[in-house]
C-alpha cells in the first residue's frame, strides 16, 4: 500500500469509494491481452469499465439478477432514503448511500468538465449512439440559466461573449454539449452504480475477513490529525461518524485491492508472450552504448547537489560578493581542469571503468561501481551538440573533448554501437511488465469479483421484493430476503 501521505488528499476529497469499477465512462472494448498501459500500441484508449457499456458489448464482470431486479424498483418508484435496497454478506445498502454516491460522482464529473471540457467527448459519442437528446424544455431552461449565470442582463451577457471571443451560437453549443454529456453520464451512473456499491461491499467483506480493519482505523487516526481534515470534513457535509466510517472503508478497500493485485503479478511469461506478439512495436533506431564520467560543477544548488557558491559560503560565511565571484571562477576552472586531465588519461589508454569508479560525481554510479555505464541511447535522441561529438566514434573510442552540461562536465566513451533493429526481450522486460501492470490489475480484480459474485450472499430487502412482487417484475432467480 502507498504511504498515508500520498493518499491523504485523495481520500479526504471523496465521500464514498467507488470500488474497482467506476460507472463513469463509456467502455473501452480493447482486449487487455493486447494493451500496454491501458491502451493498444499507437492507439489511445478511453479506459475500460464494466458499467455503461453499449448493450451489445460483453461485460467484464458477471451480472447479478438481484441488482437488475432492484434497479427496476429504483427506476420505477421514489423510494425513501431509509429504504434498504439489498444486503451484501449481511451488510445493508440503503437508498441514502445510493443517492449520496450518485451525488458525489455527478459533482466530480461536473468539476472535471469545468477543468477539461474535452472529457465530454466519449459521452457525447455514446449519447449519439443511443439516440439520446435534450428536450426543447431542457434546452430552454439550461440556456436561460447559463446566460443568467454569466450576465444577468442582455448587455452583460454580450460583454461576457466578447471577453471570451465567443458567438452566441458557439456559447449555446458549449452549453448543450455539456448538458448532454452530463445527462449521458447520469444515465451510465444509474445503470451501473448499484453494481459498484455491491462490489464495494464484497471488497469490504474480504478486507474484514483478512483482518485489515484495525490497520485501516490506525491510518484514519493518523489522517484525522492532519491539518486538512477539519476542512475536508466540513466540505463533505457528513457527520464525523459517517465520514470516519467512509475513510476507514476506503482504506480497507484499497488494502484488499492491493493484496489481490499483488497476488497476481505480471509474470515473465506473460511479458514474454506480449513481447512475442508485439515484436514489430519494439524496435530502436541507430544507437550507441555510453559510459560517462560526471564532474559536478553547478554554480547554484540543483536538487540535492550542492552548488559551488553554497560550498564556498559554507566554509567562508563572511566572504564579500566580489571575493565570492572570484572564488566561484577559480573553483569552476579547477573542476574544468580536473575533467580535462581525466580525459587525457582516458585517451592515453587508462581503464575508463576504473577512472569512472574513482572520479565520477554520479553518486549512484560510483556506489554501484558501474564503470560509468549509461546504457544504450538512440542517436536521434541526443542533443545536436552531443550527437555531433559522438556519432562518428567507433566502439571503444572516447569523445575528443569534455562536454559542458548543466551540472558541470562530462567525459564520454562509446563502448558499443548498433544499427537500427529490434530490441531483445531482456532489454524491455521490465518496461513491458510495468506497462502491463494496470490492465493486469484490472483483470485480476475482475477475476476476483467474478469468483466472489458466484458465491456471495447478496439478498434483496423485503421492501424491494414486495415492490417487485406487486409490480410483477420479479426475476425468478433473485435470492430471498432476510426476514
Amino acid at each position: 500500500m502507498k504511504r498515508l501521505t500520498a493518499l491523504s488528499v485523495a481520500l479526504l476529497s471523496i465521500v464514498c469509494l467507488q470500488a474497482c469499477q467506476n460507472p463513469d465512462k463509456p467502455a473501452d472494448t480493447t482486449s487487455d491481452a493486447t494493451k500496454v498501459d491501458g491502451k493498444t500500441p499507437d492507439a489511445t484508449s478511453t479506459g475500460g469499465t464494466k458499467d455503461g457499456k453499449p448493450a451489445e458489448e460483453k461485460k467484464a464482470v458477471m451480472d447479478l439478477p438481484q441488482v437488475a431486479d432492484a434497479m427496476k424498483v429504483i427506476k420505477a418508484k421514489q423510494l425513501g432514503d431509509e429504504v434498504i435496497i439489498c444486503y451484501v454478506e449481511g451488510q445493508p445498502i440503503t437508498m441514502a448511500t445510493y443517492r449520496r454516491q450518485l451525488k458525489t460522482n455527478m459533482q466530480k464529473f461536473q468539476d472535471t468538465m469545468a477543468m477539461d471540457p474535452g472529457v465530454t467527448k466519449p459521452y457525447l459519442e455514446e449519447a449519439k449512439r443511443r439516440g439520446m437528446t435534450l428536450t426543447a424544455d431542457e434546452k430552454a431552461k439550461l440556456l436561460d440559466a447559463a446566460k443568467m449565470a454569466r450576465g444577468n442582463t442582455p448587455e452583460k451577457f454580450k460583454e461576457f461573449l466578447k471577453s471570451g471571443n465567443l458567438s452566441e451560437a458557439q456559447f449555446e453549443k458549449l452549453i448543450m454539449d455539456e448538458a448532454l454529456a452530463n445527462k449521458m453520464f447520469r444515465t451510465l451512473q444509474e445503470e451501473g452504480l448499484l453494481d459498484s456499491l455491491v462490489d464495494h461491499e464484497l471488497f469490504l467483506a474480504e478486507a474484514r475477513a483478512r483482518g485489515f480493519t484495525q490497520k485501516a482505523f490506525n491510518n484514519y487516526m493518523e489522517l484525522k490529525d492532519s491539518e486538512v481534515y477539519p476542512r475536508a470534513l466540513k466540505q463533505s457535509g457528513l457527520t464525523p461518524e459517517v465520514y470516519r466510517d467512509d475513510i476507514v472503508n476506503n482504506f480497507m478497500v484499497i488494502m484488499i485491492q492491493d493484496k489481490i493485485v499483488n497476488e497476481s503479478p505480471v509474470t515473465d511469461d506473460v511479458a514474454k508472450k506480449f513481447f512475442e506478439t508485439n515484436k514489430d512495436k519494439f524496435k530502436h533506431g541507430e544507437r550507441i552504448r555510453l559510459s560517462q564520467i560526471i564532474i559536478a560543477a553547478p554554480e547554484e544548488n540543483i536538487g540535492n547537489l550542492e552548488g559551488i557558491k553554497s560550498q564556498i559560503v559554507r566554509v567562508k560565511p563572511d566572504i564579500s560578493p566580489s571575493e565570492l565571484d572570484e572564488a566561484i571562477k577559480a573553483k569552476k576552472a579547477e573542476l574544468a581542469k580536473k575533467a580535462d586531465d581525466i580525459l587525457k588519461r582516458a585517451q592515453k589508454g587508462e581503464d575508463f571503468k576504473l577512472l569512472a569508479n574513482e572520479n565520477t560525481d554520479d553518486v549512484q554510479a560510483r556506489a554501484g561501481k558501474t564503470g560509468g555505464d549509461a546504457g544504450w541511447v538512440e542517436l536521434s535522441m541526443l542533443q545536436p551538440a552531443v550527437k555531433q561529438l559522438l556519432e562518428n566514434l567507433k566502439a571503444g573510442e572516447t569523445a575528443p573533448k569534455v562536454m559542458p552540461i548543466e551540472v558541470g562536465y562530462v567525459i564520454m566513451k562509446v563502448t558499443d554501437r548498433q544499427p537500427a533493429g529490434p530490441f531483445v526481450f531482456a532489454e524491455v522486460k521490465d518496461f513491458i511488465k510495468q506497462k502491463l501492470q494496470e490492465p493486469n490489475a484490472k483483470a485480476a480484480l475482475e477475476r476476483w469479483l467474478n469468483a466472489r459474485r458466484k458465491t456471495a450472499k447478496i439478498e434483496l430487502s423485503k421492501a424491494i421484493r414486495s415492490d417487485l412482487k406487486d409490480s410483477k417484475l420479479i426475476n425468478s432467480t433473485s435470492a430471498a430476503a432476510p426476514q
